[in-house]
C-alpha cells in the first residue's frame, strides 16, 4: 500500500486578498495613474498601496496605443501595486458603484439636452 501525502490540499493563504470585486492590470504597461480626490499611499515590500479617503475617478494611462482605463472607486477602496500587478480592490457591493458612475468630464461627452445632430437650416437641401 502506498503512503498518502496528507498535505495535498494545503492552500497557501499568506498573500491572500479579499474583496467584493476588483481588477488586476499588468503594472509594467502603466504609464501614469490619475486619482481625482484624496488618498493615502503606503510603501510595501513589493510596491505600494493607495487607500482612497473619498469617492474618486481613477484613470490609468498605458504606454501602448494611447489607451486608458477609467473607473470610479469609493472611500476605503484600495489600489495596490504588488510587483508586476496593479490591483484595484472594490470593497462595496456592485450596486453602490452603479450609482457612483459620473458623467465623463471629456468635452466629447454628450449632454442629454444636446441633440445628436443639428437640424438642417431652412432652405438648405441635405
Amino acid at each position: 500500500m502506498a503512503e498518502q501525502n496528507n498535505n495535498e490540499n494545503v492552500v497557501e493563504t499568506e498573500d491572500q486578498t479579499e474583496a467584493t470585486s476588483g481588477v488586476i492590470i499588468n503594472a509594467a504597461q502603466m504609464q501614469s495613474l490619475d486619482i481625482s480626490d484624496r488618498f493615502t499611499r503606503t510603501k510595501t515590500e513589493t510596491g505600494w498601496q493607495i487607500k482612497l479617503e473619498a469617492s474618486a475617478r481613477v484613470t490609468i494611462n498605458f504606454m501602448t496605443s494611447m489607451r486608458k482605463f477609467e473607473i470610479t472607486l469609493m472611500q476605503n477602496d484600495i489600489i495596490e501595486r504588488d510587483g508586476e500587478d496593479l490591483i484595484l480592490i472594490r470593497n462595496q457591493p456592485a450596486d453602490a458603484y452603479r450609482s457612483q458612475r459620473g458623467v465623463s468630464s471629456s468635452p466629447l461627452a454628450r449632454n442629454s439636452a444636446t441633440p445628436l445632430a443639428s437640424e438642417p437650416a431652412e432652405g438648405r437641401t441635405v
